[in-house]
């Protein structure tokens, strides 16, 4: 792998693992951008073309399993961007180097700073080599992308009595809502998520309390 991000132009590599507490203007939230698209690209028209006998709701959920912020920080790990990120000494005192939405977001920049060097054909080898295992798992038939489930197997096991969901707020016309969801642990609000239906605002509340406690 890190043969692959030699690949990758000096400038361009400098720019992906430049995180915006340095204060340099060139930092890599554009990249980010570009990346976190590509990766999603990438994944889609590999389950297009492998998977055809999987509906679009099922694409999508594995597609998010794969792409969701604790896969790529694991991925980012395996790459060692910790240690190359970087960060101002602020951020580094709080455990920057560590955090998931940090490497999450190095390793997006990493592939977008890959794709305008090398082009598409070598990104797309890059990113289902470092993907292979998450979507392997993903695709099996008996994998449930379940937040809501893991969160209460994760709680249960720790011995929490009270697990709650309450929407606090929905805006827009009865045909496209969107609906606000607390998650509360023991009286403790943990996380909130919005979707396009209570459902939806709930698993993604579950997903970023899952997201806090690796990060904890």
């Amino acid at each position: 792998m890190d043969g692959q991000l030699k690949r990758i132009s000096p400038q361009l590599y400098k720019e992906a693992v430049t995180h915006s507490s340095t204060g340099e203007e060139l930092h890599n939230e554009r990249l980010e951008f570009l990346g976190d698209a590509v990766l999603d690209m990438i994944i889609s028209e590999w389950l297009y073309l492998h998977k055809d006998s999987l509906s679009e709701g099922r694409m999508s959920q594995i597609r998010a399993a794969v792409v969701r912020e604790e896969s790529l920080a694991l991925a980012a790990e395996g790459l060692d961007l910790g240690s190359k990120v970087r960060i101002s000494k602020g951020e580094e005192k709080s455990g920057g180097r560590q955090r998931p939405s940090l490497l999450a977001d190095t390793l997006e920049a990493v592939i977008a700073a890959m794709y305008l060097t090398a082009g598409l054909e070598e990104t797309r080898n890059f990113v289902l080599s470092l993907f292979a295992e998450p979507l392997q798992r993903a695709c099996a038939d008996n994998f449930v992308c379940d937040y809501k489930s893991e969160f209460q197997e994760k709680m249960q096991a720790a011995g929490v009595e009270s697990i709650d969901y309450s929407v606090t707020r929905d805006a827009g016309p009865d045909h496209n809502k969107t609906f606000w969801v607390e998650l509360t642990v023991d009286g403790k609000v943990l996380a909130s998520g919005s979707g396009k239906t209570k459902k939806q605002a709930e698993q993604e509340a579950a997903r970023k309390a899952l997201c806090n406690r690796l990060s904890d």
